[in-house]
């Protein structure tokens, strides 16, 4: 007896038929074997495509951190420090500078990054553009001599000044027992304070002040004047906070705030791949005696939340890269390893970070605050112009960990 066809979403389906097919015949087997086989293939690619994107669930930290363009820094900050040690040159202070490059520095219990620091922000620079910049070392610990550097004869050879706290001995005694106390925040913003001030003084156009752990990108120099002179293009009649030389991508992921968002994307695509591979069944008699119901079921319900589910795990910065060149960003931009001043705002930066100074929050939370209270804007430079490079804190051992997952992955692309 035959049985009587049946329609289902516009198809019909005779049932005798289909249950005399063979496993092999059947659409639904195909689809569900190649994607299998597909979301193999794409997921053993991610596990090597995406594993120094730490916003990605492919995040690999035994090979991401590998140094492979700071290695060649190291190496000619390194070359550049050993010929200051033997030079008998000082540099010679320009009135009105381009640059007061500041440096706060303290002694950490091993490793002195600050002679990387100092090398790689002046090696290879031309002629006219170290005359730009006027360089201040400056000793943020009550006991200087205390610092292994601070009698190496290098220092002396390459800043233009040499900076320790020129206060009276009841501040002085007030430091040191903020320094005593661990009171790591409260020390942090007076120095940066402090630095501000010295290089606000210089009459410098612009002031940038770097930490002592960082890595500069070879031909910095340029790069950072040329994005300047964008910015004041850009900015003419409205105000901007700073330049940012360095960024960490690890606050760029996928962000738990912007879920409704996700969720809106993911079901519109579903309603989309849903719509089009009915209405294409409807036009084709191809795809009608092939893509069944339970085809699309599987296509819809299982193969593109899979897809949905890889593309999250790739990493949003796989994803979405962000962009090369100059931009703005007023979120997530962490820390506060190098940030260049406009002259015009270090007054207010000034004000802004003194009076934050019985707070718990660091320079950078400071700023961003501030910043964000104001509408002030924020660029930064993508891939950024810094590295970090500490692992052993200046704040202690307990924040050694923290330190050392402070990194820039795009930076370690430069050649």
């Amino acid at each position: 007896m035959r049985l009587k066809p049946t329609i289902i979403l516009g198809r019909f389906h005779d049932r005798a038929d289909l249950n005399g097919r063979s496993l092999l015949s059947s659409t639904s087997f195909w689809i569900i074997l190649c994607y299998f086989l597909l979301y193999v293939v794409t997921y053993r690619y991610c596990i090597h495509a995406y594993q120094r994107d730490p916003t990605s669930f492919f995040f690999d930290p035994s090979k991401a951190y590998n140094r492979v363009y700071s290695s060649k820094r190291e190496r000619q900050a390194d070359a550049f420090i050993d010929a200051a040690n033997r030079s008998t040159d000082t540099p010679i202070s320009h009135p009105n500078p381009s640059i007061c490059l500041g440096i706060a520095t303290m002694a950490r219990s091993e490793e002195q990054y600050v002679r990387r620091t100092v090398g790689s922000l002046l090696q290879g620079l031309t002629e006219p553009e170290r005359n730009g910049i006027h360089l201040v070392v400056f000793f943020a610990q009550t006991n200087p001599q205390q610092h292994p550097i601070y009698h190496e004869p290098w220092l002396k050879n390459v800043a233009n000044e040499i900076l320790q706290y020129d206060v009276g001995d009841e501040e002085l005694a007030r430091l040191h027992s903020l320094e005593q106390e661990h009171q790591h925040w409260k020390k942090s913003m007076y120095d940066y304070e402090y630095l501000l001030k010295k290089c606000f003084d210089t009459e410098a156009d612009w002031v940038m002040l770097v930490e002592d752990d960082v890595l500069a990108k070879e031909g910095w120099y340029l790069q950072a004047m040329t994005a300047l002179e964008d910015i004041q293009i850009l900015m003419e009649k409205h105000e901007w906070l700073y330049l940012r030389l360095f960024y960490t991508e690890k606050l760029f992921g996928w962000n738990s705030e912007e879920w409704p968002q996700y969720l809106t994307w993911s079901l519109l695509t579903f309603l989309v791949t849903v719509t089009t591979l009915i209405i294409s069944r409807s036009y084709s008699r191809h795809l009608r005696k092939h893509l069944s119901n339970v085809a699309i079921a599987i296509l819809c319900c299982v193969c593109l939340p899979a897809t949905i589910l890889m593309y999250f795990m790739a990493g949003r910065l796989s994803m979405h890269p962000l962009p090369l060149g100059l931009h703005r960003m007023e979120q997530f931009g962490c820390c506060s390893q190098g940030l260049i001043f406009p002259r015009q705002m270090v007054p207010r930066a000034m004000d802004t970070v003194m009076h934050a100074t019985n707070q718990r929050y660091y320079v950078d939370m400071t700023l961003e605050r501030w910043a964000n209270s104001e509408g002030l804007a924020r660029f930064a430079l993508v891939p950024p112009l810094l590295q970090h490079i500490g692992s052993k804190s200046s704040k202690g051992s307990k924040f050694d960990e923290g330190a050392n997952s402070i990194w820039n992955f795009a930076f370690e692309n430069y050649l």
